[in-house]
């Protein structure tokens, strides 16, 4: 089934990028496109074109990452907000996406990019954390045009990258680690354009 983004979601991302690509920094900052976490864990999902208030004790989501396991609160797909995603360098495969923390992402064959759609499910959200569209997520040196979100089944909008959805890998531990590239043959570090990253003179796919 086809992923619907939020015109409103797809219209902040592209301003937020847009400015950043100039050198400005800005955010996303719409809260009725955003679905909101509870303290239950489920994901209130706002109505379209309504204005919503919090309900009482509910948890907003998070706006950056946690110190203590570097991924904070995580959702019902165990997804997780990163305060941005930026371009990065490796030196095995040149241009990459990171996030916020400089942790490698990932895209799998799996998934579908037009229309962007996610496949990973269950056991293997445990291994491949979707990276999640946040209210005040940085996008820094990518191009917008390769940027988007589409919707996960818990209700959370994750990002895309040339339409692919994005992922942490949760067995890299230190920044710029690259050790689920390669893994079953499907899962490889995602360039900017959405591409899989190459090194000099190959070719992404």
């Amino acid at each position: 089934m086809k992923a619907l983004i939020p015109r409103t979601l797809l219209g902040s991302l592209a301003l937020s990028v847009a400015l950043l690509a100039t050198g400005c920094t800005t955010t996303v900052t719409d809260p009725v496109a955003m679905p909101q976490p509870d303290s239950a864990g489920s994901t209130q999902r706002p109505e379209t074109g309504a204005a919503q208030q919090p309900e009482t004790g509910a948890v907003q989501q998070p706006t950056g990452d946690s110190p203590q396991n570097g991924l904070g609160q995580r959702s019902p797909d165990n997804g997780y907000w990163p305060a941005s995603v930026q371009l990065g360098d490796n030196p095995e495969l040149g241009p990459i996406v990171l996030d916020g923390q400089g942790f490698t992402l990932y895209r799998f064959d799996k998934d579908s990019s037009s229309p962007s759609q996610s496949n990973c499910t269950e056991g293997c959200l445990m291994e491949w954390l979707p990276v999640l569209v946040s209210e005040k997520i940085k996008f820094e040196n990518l191009d917008p045009a390769k940027l988007g979100a589409m919707a996960r089944p818990d209700g959370t909008q994750q990002v895309t990258v040339g339409g692919w959805p994005v992922y942490r890998y949760a067995d890299d531990k230190v920044p710029g680690q690259i050790s689920g590239q390669g893994a079953d043959g499907l899962w490889f570090v995602v360039a900017p354009d959405g591409a899989k990253a190459a090194a000099p003179g190959d070719q992404g796919i």
